[in-house]
């Protein structure tokens, strides 16, 4: 089918945002398939699928199913919870990527989703108020989104945003309302999900303090998932056999053409970084918008290598 096609393409072509946009409504769409099965047959086939993808507060179920730590976070069962996560991702992903590349920013969405469902964990296995909640479930990307968010309002805290019927407001202020929301109501229902929120923020604004200072823990991220990568699937070892038959001219003439395309090479990165360089420094003076099409393009695609 056409449609299916055009998914596909649209998937593979997409931007990090996108294909996580992409994975969270396509769960989506097929809890709600499996929900309305259960509807048919008088039974409530959620209910038999929520505990094997929804994290868990309870010790001895995330030790047996300690992917749910991951899965959760691409859980939605209701549509306005997943349509406002979506939302609130495209808006602080795209300027994410923009700024900081799409591979820091899978890191952050994974990282602060663990860092929310371990402030969610810890909380409700300590303070009394939860005894009675012992077991339950938590879902849904909010505290990956809330991570996303905080760590590039820190990172760049005065760019704006235009807000329908508000007008402009800088990053940072967003930023503190969601999060002020979320302290002033943390009694007020929806604790466990308010608690995960929290936990993704403040890994959001280290993350983006310790970026400032150089280092970048999605490095430390890339490296466990190589690392386990290479331990399920080992690359096999290529041997490199040298020619007997080199003759001298050849050798330095390849020598010699080495060293003019790295030279190049380097010229060409040191230009590709000093135009990055003016973007961010115009951004940072006078927000996003004031940047050209054309240099937003430029900096779209640059987030993409």
């Amino acid at each position: 089918m056409s449609v299916i096609n055009d998914l596909k393409s649209a998937y593979h072509s997409g931007s990090i945002v996108t294909r996580l946009i992409f994975i969270n409504v396509g769960v989506f769409l097929a809890l709600t398939l499996i929900r309305i099965m259960g509807f048919f047959y008088t039974v409530d086939l959620l209910s038999v699928v929520r505990p094997w993808i929804a994290g868990s507060s309870g010790m001895e179920r995330m030790m047996y199913r300690p992917w749910t730590i991951i899965t959760y976070m691409f859980v939605h069962e209701e549509i306005f919870h997943l349509f406002f996560n979506m939302l609130l991702l495209y808006i602080g992903g795209r300027i994410f990527e923009n700024l900081l590349n799409g591979r820091r920013l899978l890191a952050v969405y994974f990282l602060g989703g663990i860092a929310g469902f371990i402030v969610y964990f810890i909380a409700f296995n300590i303070f009394p108020v939860f005894a009675p909640l012992q077991g339950g479930l938590i879902l849904g990307a909010s505290a990956a989104v809330m991570a996303v968010f905080v760590a590039i309002a820190t990172y760049q805290p005065n760019l704006e945003l235009r807000l329908i019927l508000i007008g402009n407001v800088k990053l940072m202020y967003i930023a503190i309302f969601f999060v002020a929301l979320d302290v002033l109501f943390l009694d007020g229902g929806n604790t466990g999900g308010r608690l995960a929120h929290l936990g993704g923020a403040i890994f959001g604004f280290l993350y983006a303090r310790q970026l400032q200072k150089g280092n970048d823990w999605s490095k430390g991220f890339f490296a466990v998932i190589n690392f386990f990568g290479e331990l399920i699937s080992p690359k096999k070892s290529k041997m490199k056999v040298a020619s007997r038959k080199t003759k001298p001219s050849s050798r330095s003439s390849t020598g010699s053409n080495y060293q003019t395309s790295t030279s190049q090479v380097n010229k060409h990165d040191a230009d590709h970084q000093k135009r990055i360089d003016i973007i961010l420094d115009k951004i940072s003076q006078s927000g996003y918008d004031s940047l050209t099409k054309a240099e937003k393009e430029y900096l779209f695609n640059a987030s993409k290598k």
